[in-house]
C-alpha cells in the first residue's frame, strides 16, 4: 500500500512540474531542437554547478516540458533538488526515471549520491547494489557501496569514551592544568547525551566537577543545548546551567540565542540574590561548502557596568563531522572556557587571543585531537601578562 502511494504521489509530482504531460506526438523530435535542447541543457548544467540550482531547474522543467524523453535534463533536474536539500523531490525524479529505464547509470549514480546527502545510507547501500547489478565490477558503484557499508557501522556507534587534557602556562605563575572524562550517547529525542567529569589543578588547589549535557530536538530546524553541573566548590562555580536554542535556517545558516548561569555561593547549590553571573549569548553562523563561520558574542551584567566578549571561528570540515580544523579568534574571557569559569571577577579581564584546533577521525572508530593557543591578557589595570594554551584528547567509538 505504502508504494502505490509513493508511485501516485510521485506521478502527481511530475504532473504539477509539468513533466510527462506533453503526448509524445507533440514533442519535438527534429535535429534542430534536439540541438537546441542541449543548448539548454549545456546551459542548466552551468548555472547548477554554479550553484544557481533554482535557475537551473526551470530550464530543466522547460526542456522535460517539450521533450519528456530528454532523461539528462531529468537527471539534472533531480541533483538541483537534491543540491538544494530537497531529497524528497529529488528521489520522487528519479525513482521515475528507473522505473521506466531499468539500469539507467547516471539516475542510479544520482540517487546514490542523493540517498547518501540525506543520510539515508541503507536506500544508498540498495542502490549501488543496483548499480552493481546492471554494470558489474564498476569502480564507482563499488566506491559507493563500500563508503554506505562504512556509513551505516558508524551510524551504529552510537557510544563514545573521550579524555582531554589541556594546560594553560604563563610567565611566572605555575601551570594550570585541567582534564575531563566524557561517556556520551546518541539518543533520538535527547541528540547527544554527554556525562562528564572534569578535573582542574589551580593555585595548589584541586577540584572537582560532574556536568551533563543534552541536546534535545524541537522540530527537524530546532534543537535546545542544555548544561547542567556541579562542583566541590573549588576551581569551579558551585553550580552552573546553560540553555540555549538552535535554529536551522535556509542558506546554510545557524542562529542561536542563550543563558549561562553561573553561581559562586559555596553555601547553596543555587542562588540568585547574590554570588551569581548571568551570561547572555548565542551565535550566527554559516556553511558554506565544507566551512563553517560562526560568531558567539558574550554580555554579562556587572554591578557597576556591562563586559562582553566575542569569538570568532572559522573550520573546514574534512570527511565528516569529527575531522576539521579551526581557527578561533577572541577578545575578553568567555564563560565556556573553563580555565576561567572559576572566578567572576576575571570576566572583566581584557585579552586578545588566537587558538588553532585540530581533530581527525582514524579508521571511523577513533577521534585525536590537538591544539594551542596564545592570549594577551590585562589582569590589572596596566599589567599584563601572557598565556600559552595546549590541549590533546582522544575518544573512542563503539
Amino acid at each position: 500500500m505504502r508504494a502505490h502511494l509513493f508511485k501516485l504521489f510521485g506521478f502527481i509530482f511530475f504532473v504539477l512540474s509539468g513533466l510527462f504531460v506533453i503526448p509524445v506526438s507533440a514533442q519535438i523530435k527534429s535535429a534542430g531542437d534536439t540541438t537546441s535542447l542541449e543548448s539548454l541543457l549545456e546551459r542548466a548544467r552551468k548555472l547548477a554547478y554554479n550553484k544557481e540550482e533554482k535557475e537551473a531547474r526551470k530550464i530543466c522543467i522547460n526542456i522535460l516540458s517539450r521533450d519528456s524523453t530528454y532523461l539528462d535534463a531529468a537527471v539534472l533536474l533531480a541533483k538541483t533538488y537534491s543540491w538544494s536539500d530537497k531529497h524528497d523531490s529529488a528521489k520522487l525524479v528519479l525513482m521515475r526515471i528507473i522505473e521506466n529505464k531499468p539500469g539507467h547509470y547516471d539516475a542510479i549514480e544520482a540517487m546514490i549520491d542523493n540517498e547518501s546527502a540525506n543520510q539515508n545510507f541503507k536506500e544508498a547501500l540498495k542502490y549501488a547494489d543496483m548499480g552493481l547489478k546492471y554494470y558489474p565490477d564498476n569502480e564507482s558503484f563499488l566506491l559507493k557501496k563500500n563508503l554506505a557499508a562504512q556509513n551505516i557501522k558508524q551510524l551504529g556507534r552510537v557510544n563514545r569514551i573521550a579524555i582531554n587534557y589541556w594546560a594553560d602556562f604563563f610567565d611566572e605563575n605555575t601551570p594550570w592544568n585541567f582534564a575531563s572524562v566524557t561517556i556520551s550517547r546518541k539518543t533520538k529525542h535527547f541528540g547527544m547525551l554527554a556525562l562528564r567529569y572534569n578535573y582542574a589543578n589551580r593555585f595548589g588547589n584541586n577540584g572537582n566537577q560532574f556536568e551533563i549535557d543534552a541536546y534535545p530536538v524541537v522540530s527537524k530546524n530546532i534543537y535546545i543545548y542544555f548544561n547542567a553541573g556541579i562542583s566541590n566548590k573549588k576551581n569551579f562555580p558551585t553550580s552552573r546551567i546553560s540553555i540555549e536554542p538552535y535554529f536551522k535556517l535556509p542558506k546554510g545558516f545557524e542562529l542561536s540565542a542563550g543563558i549561562r548561569y553561573m553561581n559562586f555561593d559555596v553555601n547553596r547549590t543555587f542562588s540568585l540574590d547574590s554570588n551569581k553571573v548571568f551570561i547572555y549569548t548565542g551565535t550566527i553562523g554559516k556553511y558554506i561548502d565544507n566551512y563553517w563561520i560562526s560568531l558567539r558574542p558574550y554580555f554579562t551584567r556587572g554591578n557597576k557596568a556591562w563586559s562582553s566578549s566575542a569569538i570568532l571561528t572559522a573550520r573546514r570540515y574534512f570527511s565528516d563531522a569529527d575531522s576539521y580544523i579551526s581557527l578561533n579568534l577572541g577578545t575578553g574571557m568567555s564563560p565556556d572556557e573553563q580555565q576561567y569559569a572559576f572566578d567572576p571577577g576575571l570576566k572583566y579581564l581584557k585579552a586578545n587571543k588566537i587558538s588553532l584546533e585540530y581533530q581527525q577521525k582514524i579508521v571511523h572508530r577513533f577521534i585525536f585531537n590537538c591544539g594551542a593557543g596564545y592570549a594577551k591578557e590585562e589582569i590589572r589595570t596596566g599589567v599584563k601578562r601572557n598565556r600559552y594554551s595546549m590541549s590533546i584528547g582522544m575518544a573512542i567509538l563503539f
